[in-house]
């Protein structure tokens, strides 16, 4: 077919006369359902009160989670600590003798450590202990030692002794530890001024090379 003018658009609904906006379904809209009253008194009443039973117990529960309070989610502190972990050596000055130093042994937790040897640290020297050992040290209950330290041979003094130590075998529950406790501040100048006055009384006493106050130093050797 041929011809000439503007092409119009072709729809073979409208020349049928059959395309039309469906209508909405009636039945979508509405519903057949009963309302939950009607619903609820249909239930027998046995399943009414196991339904309220069920309601009343799910509320009970949720004022406990309600007044429950939260977990607390802070670390706790190790109930089995090492005993090196909580054991500290502090000095407290000279004792009685000249060769002879106090110090105080501290637990900061945990079960009672109990000190079994005190060693003076390099092999010239030896210690002896009061209280006598094994000494036993509960958490917050410091307790007082006195070291007495001794010389084997005199000649073997080094000619100095700048970071002394000594040497704790020490446990608890736990484990036991061979524990070495460093020293600076006082305590050198201390010990070395009483080993002079022992082995050599002749000489003069050094002046101290760092004065302060004493915190025990560790390394640990297991």
């Amino acid at each position: 077919m041929t011809g000439i003018g503007p092409v119009e658009p072709y729809h073979p609904d409208e020349a049928d006369g059959l395309h039309q906006d469906a209508p909405t379904p009636t039945d979508l809209l509405k519903s057949n359902t009963p309302h939950l009253g009607t619903r609820w008194a249909a239930l027998p009443r046995s399943r009414r009160r196991l339904v309220q039973t069920l309601a009343v117990i799910a509320t009970a529960i949720g004022a406990l989670f309600a007044l429950h309070p939260a977990p607390d989610t802070r670390a706790a502190p190790n109930p089995y600590p090492w005993p090196a972990s909580v054991t500290t050596l502090r000095y407290e000055g000279r004792g009685t003798t000249p060769t002879s130093f106090r110090f105080e042994v501290d637990v900061a937790r945990g079960t009672p450590v109990t000190v079994h040897q005190v060693g003076a640290g390099p092999p010239e020297l030896s210690a002896r202990t009061t209280p006598r050992l094994p000494l036993t040290v509960k958490a917050g209950n410091p307790r007082l030692i006195t070291v007495r330290i001794s010389v084997y041979d005199c000649a073997l003094l080094p000619p100095a002794i700048v970071l002394p130590y000594l040497d704790l075998l020490i446990s608890n529950e736990t484990a036991q530890q061979q524990q070495s406790f460093l020293f600076g501040g006082t305590y050198p100048h201390d010990l070395w001024t009483g080993l002079r006055a022992l082995c050599f009384p002749n000489r003069p006493s050094p002046t101290p090379t760092s004065p302060g106050q004493d915190t025990g130093g560790r390394l640990t050797r297991q």
